[in-house]
C-alpha cells in the first residue's frame, strides 16, 4: 500500500513537473520545446484545460503551504524525554520555574529577562539578561548565577542536555527627581 502511494505521488509530482515546464515554454521562449508544447496545443484542445487546472492546483498548494508555515509555531512549548518506550513531557512553564527558582536566591527576578529555547527533542537553552550597572564588577555574579541555574537543570532533568548563557548587560545609570517629575530647565 506504501510503495503505491509513493508512486502515485510521484507521478503526479511529475506531471506538476512537466506541466509547470509546458506553461514556463510558453512565456519564455525555449529552443526546442516551445514548438513542441504550440504543436501539441494545436493538436489537443484539451491541453489548454489541463494548463488551467495545473495552474489551480499549483495555486491552491502554494496558500496551502503559505496557511501551514504561518500557523505552526517556531517554538516548541514542550520537552519530550524518550526513555526506552515511555515517554515523558515536560511543559516549558515548568522549565520557566526551576530557572526562576534557581536564581531568585542570588537575584531578584525583576532585574532579569530570561528566553528559555526547547531545542530538538532533548536540548534546552537557557539565555539570561540581567540589567547591572557596571558589568566587570558583577562578573563573579554573572558566573554565580551561570553555575546555579546549570546544576539546578542537571538535577531536576538528569539526561536532557542544557546550556546556560548569562548576557550582563549595562544599564546607564539613571537620575531621580523629587517625585518623579522633570526637573526645571530654568538657568
Amino acid at each position: 500500500m506504501k510503495r503505491l502511494l509513493k508512486i502515485i505521488f510521484a507521478l503526479i509530482i511529475l506531471l506538476l513537473f512537466v506541466g509547470t515546464l509546458g506553461l514556463l515554454s510558453q512565456l519564455i521562449d525555449i529552443p526546442r520545446l516551445s514548438y513542441e508544447v504550440d504543436g501539441l496545443l494545436y493538436s489537443y484542445p484539451w491541453l489548454f484545460t489541463f494548463f488551467e487546472w495545473l495552474l489551480l492546483i499549483l495555486g491552491g498548494l502554494l496558500f496551502l503551504s503559505l496557511i501551514v508555515v504561518l500557523s505552526v509555531s517556531g517554538r516548541r512549548k514542550r520537552l519530550i524525554v524518550k526513555a526506552g518506550k515511555n515517554r515523558i513531557e515536560i511543559p516549558k512553564s515548568t522549565v520557566e520555574q526551576i530557572v526562576k527558582e534557581a536564581y531568585s536566591t542570588i537575584i531578584h527576578p525583576d532585574k532579569t529577562k530570561m528566553t528559555i529555547k526547547i531545542k530538538g527533542k532533548e536540548k534546552v537553552a537557557v539565555k539570561l539578561r540581567v540589567d547591572v550597572r557596571s558589568k566587570d564588577r558583577f562578573q563573579p555574579l554573572g558566573e554565580e548565577i551561570k553555575e546555579t541555574i546549570q546544576s539546578a537543570l542537571n538535577t531536576a532533568l538528569e539526561s536532557i542536555d542544557s546550556r546556560v548563557t548569562v548576557q550582563l548587560r549595562e544599564k546607564e545609570p539613571t537620575e531621580s527627581t523629587t517625585f518623579g517629575k522633570k526637573q526645571s530647565r530654568v538657568v
